[in-house]
């Protein structure tokens, strides 16, 4: 008895550090009226209040508001029509049209950046702001409810694979690799019955990592695929948040492979040719 009752111990334990590490490695991302921001050179994090802190200026702009930092007081200032922020660096007391107000956290100085808790500023711009922790988002809205029609789903049916998001029940595959030249493979069928559904995967995986703009090209280039037979193309889709190139490999089979390329690699046809991945089904 005793054997079964440390074996269901060892077991739960091993469980709870599997989870907790999986969950560590969800990207945090932060979706504004839809699109996801991208940030070029310093990540979101949550700090020790359990805050979510982003660079100010990325999510502030993406609302359509204007940031001035005043260096001699550490004080940054957000703008957006007839509302104006101050928030300084190292206190919880900020204002909003000069109306104190106090946040359970601080805003900070980080890796040459301004972060601040992207809720009190958020909130502040009049903005909705949702946390879904299944996927570690962010949801920072100002459209009518009505209006709101492809957000992310917050039901806990995506998981994260390699870094992408993608619904739990998906039929595409994404794997890392370690040639040097491609960071991620994603790879769909033409011949499976659900071939819709894995280009709606696709875009979701590519949308939760590059952003909308960057997956909405990648879909008009793969749906020129119509059958095995069809001949695509190859094509070079830069990427220029991140500094690297998306390789959607031509296809003359029923298999559309893309291919991430590490960050700052310069595409080479020549060199690429070479280039072989392995798939298994």
């Amino acid at each position: 008895m005793k054997k079964i009752v440390l074996f269901i111990t060892v077991s739960v334990i091993m469980l709870m550090a599997f989870t907790t590490t999986s969950f560590a490695q969800l990207p945090l991302r932060v979706v504004v009226n839809g699109n996801r921001v991208n940030f070029p050179d310093a990540e979101p994090f949550i700090d020790d209040n359990g805050r979510t802190q982003v660079p100010v200026r990325f999510v502030s702009e993406a609302l359509g508001a204007k940031v001035d930092w005043e260096g001699k007081t550490k004080t940054v200032t957000i703008s957006q029509g007839d509302k104006e922020i101050k928030i300084v660096i190292g206190k919880k007391e900020y204002t909003i049209n000069g109306e104190k107000n106090l946040m359970d956290t601080e805003a900070l100085l980080k890796e040459d950046r301004t972060f601040v808790p992207v809720r009190f500023v958020s909130e502040g711009l009049g903005a909705r702001v949702d946390w879904d922790s299944a996927v570690r988002t962010v949801y920072i809205d100002t459209r009518e409810k009505g209006d709101i029609k492809d957000d992310t789903p917050k039901d806990g049916s995506i998981i994260e694979e390699d870094g992408y998001l993608v619904p739990n029940d998906t039929n595409i595959i994404i794997s890392k690799s370690n040639n040097g030249i491609i960071e991620t493979s994603i790879l769909i069928s033409v011949l499976r019955l659900d071939f819709e559904k894995q280009i709606e995967d696709l875009v979701f995986a590519i949308e939760s990592r590059f952003g909308k703009d960057i997956a909405n090209e990648i879909e008009k280039h793969v749906r020129q695929k119509k059958s095995r037979w069809t001949h695509l193309p190859e094509k070079y889709i830069y990427v220029k948040e991140t500094n690297q190139y998306i390789w959607i490999r031509e296809s003359q089979t029923d298999s559309i492979s893309i291919e991430v390329m590490v960050p700052g690699y310069v595409p080479n046809t020549d060199e690429y040719s070479d280039v072989v991945v392995e798939w298994e089904f």
